[in-house]
């Protein structure tokens, strides 16, 4: 610290403090704003952490400091890192100057800043002083430059752009006049401020202690400024973020809140007046959901991979936290919620709620770990709660309940052509390794009933033993549940738990994801405890058992495979089913550029496949033209929703080519099974 004086860092200490009760202060006022105290918020936060410290020590190393989600995007990815990473390092290599300068050094006489350890570090700072000058940069071409359609921000991103850029400039500056006035001959590991050093030395001659002076002062002014105004900034969710990350460690792609437990309530013959399961406004949720809610940076990326954005639906993830987050805020304090709910107030459309696809794309993509899907089944409870639905979803839930599937036909024609088959029913063989959940498309639909017919004929093939349920068999409550309708879910499912315990069924297999997805994250919360297998990793075990034969080479031509939603992104399952496609392609396999966890969904999740709201383009012919993109002649899926939005979307096409066939899994695998007499 040439030319300063040595009783300065002690001056320096004392005026940190009025710096950290500022700060101290902001950071306060800012977790209060969504109406959480700090008490409560780290109170919280301690008892997620003492429940699975594991679990929250992965979630915060994965999310925050190796930046998992953030690498997703790959501009994104670069610039971050740089600025992260840099400004860790540099702060790591400031705080080893202070340990050593104001502690260890004149407390025990010890110093650690020498020898090779030394130069190493000098070449680590100056190079992470460089890449902050160019992540910044980078951040600031494709905000100013590129400017993406989906990239948002408060108005202080712009400062912190300039404060970032000071820091390392004047960093550098103060290490090049460092080496000015006090020259030694290892100064050439500080390679980027020797550099600069050797640039200066002709222009300041003697007046480089000066020089260091004034920049040394301003660079600690505005440092000690910076410390008490971050949770002012954009630069608050380095703070934010960890929090709620930590706090929604423990949730699972796809899986909902339930926000009561319907069973336990009647077995104690508890009250079920008053029972309310979404919201209406953002204060009725509880502290932690409020916290997430005011957790959004604006980074857009939910925006950007929304299906029901692209297809101009009116539904933005980002726009729809953020209005939520600011009606949070204008209202704490009031002590009790609004009296009107977000929709009449105006802070929302109803049409928004019912836009959502429920794929989990958002959700999947956002660093904060917000649940936007979540968030928006919420509100639809609370719409159902209200009994504002339109008719075709009135018709959906009249039909559930009616004939116990979601399509209104007669419940008593559900297995009749079962029956013609010879598929026994479980009460007929008991022993059967599997139950084979046929589902209501499988029942009704002509072209779903295709799959569960080569599926049947795939087992009896491979001479797996299997029933079903016929008649006994009723909607699980999927689209019931994502459409709102809480209380009648939680009712069904009560049912259907009572008839596989009837039944002892231990192992379903299922060809329909959202069926899968029911059973394994929604059943288990009221007691079921089933093995579920999704017909693809069956297929992909009997093909690699050499159980079935091989598809005619060629028959499929160039195939390509779509990722469904409650499978992939939401389920985790990606390889099987490539197993059984490849199998079935053989070498003339192409794979989808938007595939695996970025799957662009085929638009029938979140019930959205039994009603319909005001869109500029289908989001299942979204899906198409990027399918007819990779030149496909078949596309391979694994789920009847998306064999029926794809196979509508074809038949919809306009292009000059000839659309792609589209073929579940299971039919691409008994093509090659012996003709049946």
């Amino acid at each position: 610290m040439p030319g300063l004086p040595g009783w300065l860092p002690m001056v320096l200490y004392v005026a940190l403090v009025p710096s950290v009760i500022v700060f101290g202060w902001l950071f306060k006022r800012r977790i209060e704003r969504s109406g959480t105290s700090v008490r409560q918020a780290f109170s919280g936060l301690s008892a997620v952490v003492r429940a699975d410290p594991g679990l929250v020590g992965r979630r915060v190393l994965g999310d925050v400091f190796a930046q998992r989600r953030v690498r997703r995007d790959r501009l994104g990815s670069w610039l971050h890192l740089l600025i992260f990473g840099s400004f860790a390092a540099l702060l790591v290599g400031t705080s080893l100057i202070a340990v050593e300068h104001d502690f260890t050094e004149p407390l025990f006489n010890y110093t650690f800043l020498h020898g090779w350890f030394y130069l190493g570090y000098e070449v680590v700072l100056d190079t992470a002083a460089l890449a902050l000058i160019a992540g910044t940069s980078l951040a600031m071409w494709r905000r100013y430059h590129l400017k993406p359609a989906h990239l948002g921000g408060r108005r202080s991103i712009h400062l912190v752009y300039g404060l970032l850029l000071y820091f390392s400039v004047s960093g550098l500056l103060l290490e090049a006049l460092r080496l000015l006035t006090h020259p030694v001959p290892w100064g050439g590991w500080s390679y980027a401020g020797h550099t600069i050093s050797v640039a200066l030395k002709p222009i300041l001659g003697t007046h480089a202690v000066g020089a260091y002076e004034t920049i040394w002062a301003l660079h600690v002014i505005v440092v000690f400024a910076v410390i008490a105004v971050v949770p002012l900034l954009m630069l608050d969710h380095i703070l934010i973020l960890p929090i709620n990350i930590a706090l929604q460690a423990g949730r699972q792609p796809g899986a909902l809140r339930t926000p009561f437990d319907l069973p336990s309530i009647i077995a104690s013959d508890g009250d079920l007046e008053g029972i309310k399961s979404g919201f209406g406004s953002p204060s009725e949720l509880s502290w932690d959901r409020r916290f997430m809610l005011d957790a959004c940076i604006d980074c857009g990326r939910c925006e950007a991979v929304c299906p029901a954005q692209a297809a101009g639906r009116d539904l933005s993830p980002r726009l729809l936290i953020q209005a939520l987050g600011a009606d949070l805020r204008t209202n704490v304090g009031e002590g009790q919620p609004p009296e009107q709910d977000v929709f009449v107030r105006g802070v929302l459309t109803e049409a928004t709620a019912w836009s959502c696809l429920s794929c989990g794309a958002c959700a999947q993509e956002c660093p904060a770990i917000i649940d936007q899907p979540g968030t928006i089944v919420e509100l639809r409870r609370h719409l159902v709660e209200e009994g504002r639905v339109d008719e075709r979803q009135a018709a959906l839930l009249s039909g559930l309940e009616r004939n116990n599937n979601p399509l209104g036909l007669p419940s008593y024609q559900r297995s009749d052509w079962l029956a013609e088959m010879g598929v026994p029913t479980v009460s007929e063989a008991p022993d059967a390794e599997y139950l084979y959940w046929i589902g209501c498309m499988a029942s009704y639909d002509q072209r779903a009933r295709g799959v569960a017919i080569a599926m049947i004929r795939i087992l009896r093939y491979a001479g797996i033993s299997f029933a079903v349920l016929g008649n006994e068999e009723r909607c699980l409550g999927e689209s019931q549940r994502k459409l709102g309708d809480e209380a009648g879910f939680q009712v069904r499912a009560m049912e259907n738990i009572e008839t596989f315990r009837a039944h002892n069924i231990r192992k379903v297999l299922t060809h329909c994801p959202h069926c899968m997805s029911t059973l394994e994250k929604d059943y288990p919360q009221f007691g079921s405890d089933m093995e579920i297998v999704h017909h693809s990793a069956l297929l992909a075990d009997l093909i690699a058992e050499g159980r079935v034969p091989n598809p005619a080479s060629g028959a499929a031509g160039k195939l390509t495979y779509h990722d469904p939603c409650n499978l992939g992104r939401l389920s985790g399952v990606y390889e099987p089913p490539r197993q059984v496609a490849k199998f079935a392609a053989g070498e003339d396999f192409v794979e989808l550029e938007q595939s695996r966890d970025k799957s662009f969904c085929c638009g029938a999740g979140g019930a959205n496949y039994f009603y319909k709201v005001p869109e500029e383009r289908t989001v299942s012919g979204l899906r198409l033209l990027q399918i007819t993109a990779v030149g496909a002649d078949t596309v391979a899926t694994a789920c009847p929703f998306c064999l029926g939005m794809l196979e509508d979307a074809a038949t919809s096409s306009t292009g000059d080519k000839p659309p792609p066939r589209i073929a579940d899994l299971a039919e691409l695998v008994a093509a090659g099974l012996p003709v049946e007499e």
